[in-house]
């Protein structure tokens, strides 16, 4: 039954179905066929899929990215960014991934931050000389750092579902989440020097400079609070996210002054919409995921791969190059949720960290974002800043294989992503 559940699957998604209807409608099939389910376990296995305390962290991370985009945090910290990197030649790109790296630790959502880095950033880089489709991929990439600078969404859906820390998954993203950003300030420098973009002209005093942290204070004391309360066992990671969601309350509220009722209504309704989608993608993928359990593929595949080989390194990379050519053809989330279960236990058998594969995995995927031709960012981004995809991806390669290559090096050293989950979570 196996061909048939996963070929009614690829076949609606070929005829441009979304990845959740065809996980849906191809168990449907499956049970119709006679499969070892039965109809009344299908919706039950939906609502116990989404009834997890851990994914209850899920909506507040995305309401706080949300709220961040309406209580002019952003804006604040645009404007610290321009003060630290700004006067390097190409400033204003520097800025744009300084930004989405400072963004990336308060909402880690790859959405949320790409829309709003695009919204803001694009207009204003057109405005200094650089292309539209240079802007807009930028955008897309600085704001994929948000998945792995902690706090992340996936990797707190990682951790519910691999039992692995997610205070020590959080940790472990702080590095390699640097990294893309160093990667995207390295390509941005080289193609500023090719193509003659200058630094901002913008003189900054130190006066200046200090009015600048100031407004950014509060908002930079935002992942602070959530990551020390995980670290510290203060708060578990939903917790945590709802004290992220009313610090920035607060910062917009009093602090900014700029988040109104009618922003919060917006920032509410964007979640509702941005939830909907992201549950009933975790619900169709947990019932997809249960029919393969169901069939045994978890076994059959962890078979096949420790039949290939038995080193955790080679295990690694094999992995990635799956996930790296499924990231550019399957929604990253629902292979997060299906794969996750299936792949955990295979990386333990092998010595493996579950903290090290789980950072690297996400990495992976949040790479997939970018790729056509489904890259949910990709399609954000182009089309809040009106470009076409073939300019998108035209600008962008460049930005993912530098992300490909920070991928890499953290399969090959993994103490970069578990230096601080030993130093901190021992």
């Amino acid at each position: 039954m196996i061909p048939l559940l996963i070929g009614s699957f690829l076949g609606l998604v070929a005829l441009g179905g979304t990845i959740a209807i065809a996980m849906l409608l191809s168990a449907i099939v499956y049970v119709a066929a006679g499969g070892r389910a039965e109809w009344t376990t299908l919706a039950l296995k939906v609502v116990t899929g989404l009834d997890s305390f851990p994914l209850l962290a899920v909506p507040f991370f995305i309401l706080a990215g949300d709220l961040m985009n309406h209580a002019g945090i952003t804006d604040a910290l645009a404007d610290l960014s321009a003060a630290i990197v700004g006067r390097i030649r190409g400033g204003l790109a520097h800025v744009n991934v300084v930004t989405g790296m400072l963004m990336a630790g308060i909402s880690g959502s790859a959405s949320a931050d790409s829309a709003a880095l695009t919204s803001v950033f694009v207009p204003a880089m057109e405005q200094a000389g650089y292309p539209r489709p240079f802007a807009a991929a930028l955008s897309a990439s600085a704001g994929a750092i948000g998945p792995i600078i902690p706090p992340s969404i996936f990797m707190v859906i990682f951790g519910a579902l691999g039992n692995v820390s997610v205070g020590r998954l959080f940790l472990g993203g702080a590095v390699p989440g640097v990294l893309m950003g160093v990667s995207l300030m390295i390509y941005a420098y080289a193609v500023a020097r090719r193509r003659g973009y200058g630094a901002m002209k913008e003189c900054i005093s130190v006066l200046g400079f200090l009015r600048r942290l100031r407004a950014a204070a509060f908002p930079l004391l935002i992942p602070v609070i959530i990551i020390g309360g995980i670290v510290g066992g203060v708060v578990t990671p939903t917790e945590a996210g709802v004290l992220g969601v009313a610090a920035i309350l607060v910062v917009g509220t009093l602090i900014t002054r700029r988040l109104s009722l009618s922003g919060i209504m917006a920032a509410l309704r964007s979640t509702v919409y941005t939830l909907g989608a992201v549950m009933f993608i975790v619900g169709a993928a947990n019932i997809f995921a249960w029919i393969l359990g169901l069939e045994r593929m978890g076994e059959q595949l962890s078979r096949f791969l420790l039949s290939v080989t038995s080193s955790p390194l080679v295990m690694l990379v094999l992995i990635n190059l799956i996930l790296l050519v499924l990231g550019c053809l399957l929604d990253a989330l629902a292979m997060l949720i299906v794969l996750t279960p299936i792949l955990v236990p295979v990386v333990v058998s092998l010595g493996i960290d579950p903290v090290h594969f789980g950072v690297v995995m996400v990495l992976n995927l949040t790479i997939g974002l970018l790729t056509p031709p489904f890259g949910v960012v990709m399609f954000i981004s182009s089309a809040i800043a009106r470009v076409s995809i073939p300019e998108f991806v035209a600008e962008g390669w460049p930005m993912i294989l530098g992300l490909i290559i920070v991928l890499f090096l953290c399969v090959f050293a993994p103490g970069l992503v578990l230096a601080l989950p030993r130093a901190l979570m021992p």
